[in-house]
């Protein structure tokens, strides 16, 4: 689901014209929800969350989360 909404979410954009960007953004947001659902079974969530989380990686994209991810490290750190 994730690699699928990153995917028509960049097309849609129509900001990223290479094609090897569009794909390797969206082969990302896959795998990152991947990793997402083994985290979702570790925290006893429901596993019909992985799709719920897929599909807002999938429309946040790799570098929105990246930045994100980093500012919620930033602020730990502090």
């Amino acid at each position: 689901m994730a690699f699928f909404i990153a995917y028509l979410r960049i097309m849609y954009d129509g900001k990223e014209t290479r094609k090897v960007a569009t794909l390797l953004e969206a082969l990302l947001c896959g795998a990152i929800s991947l990793c997402a659902a083994s985290v979702i079974k570790w925290f006893n969530l429901p596993p019909d969350m992985a799709i719920a989380i897929g599909g807002a990686i999938g429309f946040f994209g790799v570098n929105t989360l990246r930045e994100k991810i980093l500012h919620l490290i930033d602020r730990k750190m502090d």
